[in-house]
């Protein structure tokens, strides 16, 4: 190694900078380096998560995804020490101007890597740490009203049914998801995850137990995860008539001795993809005159959780949902309750003036 200066003093002080960088960089003796191209770093941490047995596989395909769409088209071409403060915050710049979501993402995919790389020392400290943060967009839950939801059943039951058209009919199933989504106000995953075995029709009300989900991965395609969205959401649900109706009715297609059979499936029998589900959902909408209005399969979970929180209270939503915190119901799901009611007036009327 050398280095040079205006000065041998300085000269001095180059080398023995740099030797300490590099020092630093080696320390966990693995063979990546600060001057390191960071596509390298980005495909050692993948390996690293995908060692991981606590994360689901849904969750490393997500994030090999992310690091291929979000990070790599800016930071593949760079070194390691070459990803400073100044190209972080430019490049999340760049993926703010198109969403917040899609920034969000970049700063927490490219974070976890760059933490990767302090934890082994190949970098001195996180550079993302002295980022600027992110302020959130404003944003308001938003339920389906009365008549949206009655324009959507409508569009459902007629899917598919016109006479003459080509191709298969409809079997329902379209239908029959819409209904269990809204007398459940469970995520499209879990809905499509419900087995046999999942439902107590002899209860009092009606149960189902939200165990799973349906996730597709990369290499095995769709399969039953055996939680839901996180392992704190397995719960049991009392379900109104009008949905346990729609699952009788499915139960009653079934073999009764095959208790994991999947109450609904495709054509062969096996699970249905979310994906085609929704493309669906978004056919149902189109028909309904609603295409363009951002609603959403989990349009129904939120107004499920508006429904409860206005009528039961923010905690009765969040236990229905499958949440731990009423926050998150609060911020994401239930839509504020805006009606004018009397009783503030009548109390604040205490404050008059005598007669």
């Amino acid at each position: 190694m050398t280095a040079t200066g205006p000065s041998r003093n300085a000269a001095q002080a180059s080398l023995k900078a740099e030797l300490a960088a590099r020092l630093r960089a080696g320390g966990s003796g693995d063979s990546l380096t600060a001057s390191s191209p960071f596509l390298l770093l980005a495909e050692a941490w993948l390996e690293d998560v995908m060692l991981d047995v606590d994360r689901a596989q849904g969750t490393k395909d997500t994030y090999q995804r992310q690091v291929r769409v979000l990070v790599l088209p800016y930071f593949e071409n760079f070194t390691i020490r070459e990803v400073t403060v100044g190209r972080i915050e430019l490049f999340l710049r760049q993926q703010r101007a198109q969403s917040f979501t899609r920034a969000k993402h970049s700063r927490t995919i490219l974070g976890m890597i760059l933490a990767f790389a302090t934890r082994r020392e190949i970098i001195p400290r996180n550079p993302m740490k002295e980022t600027s943060r992110m302020k959130r967009p404003s944003h308001t839950p938003k339920a389906l009203t009365s008549d949206q939801i009655a324009a959507i059943r409508l569009a459902a039951r007629e899917w598919r049914t016109e006479a003459g058209r080509m191709g298969p009919q409809s079997d329902g199933q379209a239908r029959d998801i819409i209904e269990v989504m809204l007398g459940t106000a469970t995520r499209i995953g879990e809905v499509l995850a419900l087995r046999q075995c999942d439902i107590d029709l002899d209860a009092n009300p009606p149960q189902v137990n939200i165990s799973g989900t349906l996730v597709v991965h990369n290499k095995a395609g769709v399969h039953r995860q055996e939680h839901p969205k996180t392992h704190e959401s397995n719960r049991v649900i009392g379900i109104p008539p009008f949905a346990a109706d729609v699952i009788r009715q499915r139960l009653a297609l079934l073999d009764p001795e095959d208790a994991e059979h999947l109450l609904f499936y495709s054509r062969v029998g096996t699970p249905l993809t979310p994906y085609n589900v929704r493309r669906t959902f978004r056919g149902i909408l189109r028909n309904a005159g609603l295409e363009g209005m951002d609603i959403t399969p989990h349009s129904f979970r939120r107004t499920g959780a508006t429904l409860l929180a206005n009528e039961l209270g923010m905690q009765a939503a969040a236990d229905m949902l499958g949440h731990t915190s009423t926050s998150t119901t609060k911020a994401h799901y239930a839509e504020p309750d805006r009606t004018v009611k009397s009783e503030p007036a009548e109390v604040m009327q205490r404050l008059a003036p005598p007669t």
